[in-house]
Order: structure tokens, then sequence, then C-alpha cells
């Protein structure tokens, strides 16, 4: 009788061990998708960041690409602005040093300049 339950006992573990493995697969096979799954959602998150993230960057470029180009413009302006009037500066210099000062002629008397300024000062009378 013992015989006969140890035998049941075992024929028992042996039909539920296939499955038992079994459910350990499926259950192994399930949290492996499901893994896989994230993993996957994760790596397309971060490659949708990554597509914005290189507009934004290309943005940024044709934007500085168009202000480099501004300025370049604004540079050109300036340095021939720089040129004109340093041809002028040179053209006024060389005009000055050829033809020689004229003194200015005075009308009438000239009157010698008094130090200070009576202007604007009580002077007390003497």
């Amino acid at each position: 009788m013992e015989a006969t339950r140890r035998n049941e006992a075992a024929l028992w573990r042996r039909a539920w061990l296939p499955w038992g493995l079994l459910a350990g697969v499926c259950v192994l096979c399930g949290s492996a998708a499901w893994a896989s799954s994230r993993s996957v959602s994760a790596l397309a998150e971060r490659g949708a960041q990554l597509e914005r993230e290189a507009a934004e960057s290309e943005a940024r470029v044709a934007e500085l690409q168009a202000l480099r180009e501004a300025m370049a413009r604004r540079l050109r302006v300036l340095e021939q602005q720089h040129q004109s009037a340093r041809a002028e500066v040179l053209t006024a210099a060389a005009a000055c040093s050829l033809a020689p000062p004229e003194a200015p002629q005075s009308q009438g008397r000239s009157e010698p300049r008094r130090s200070g300024s009576a202007k604007g000062k009580k002077s007390a009378r003497r």
C-alpha cells in the first residue's frame, strides 16, 4: 500500500513537471517580450527626440549663417565708410599742407585781451 502511494505521488509529480516547465517558460517568454517592447519603445522615443534635436540644430545653423552673412555685409559697408573717411582726411591734410594758411585780416583796431573776465563779476570802483 505504501508502495502504491509512493508510485501515485511520483506519478503525480511526473505528470505536473512538463506543465510546470511549460508555465515557467511561458512566464519567462512573457516577461522577455514585455522587457523588449519597453526597450523598443524607449529606442523609438529616443530616435524621435534625436530627430527633433537635429531639426532644431539645423534651424539654428541656418539662423547663424544668415546672421553671419548680415554681419559680413555690415562689415563691408563699414570698411567702405572707413576708407572713404580716411581718403577725405588724407585729401584735407594734403590740401592744408600745400596751401599756406592766410592770416585773417581784422577790420578796425584790435583790442588786447584782458586777463580774467569782467562779465558777470562786480568789481569795486576806486
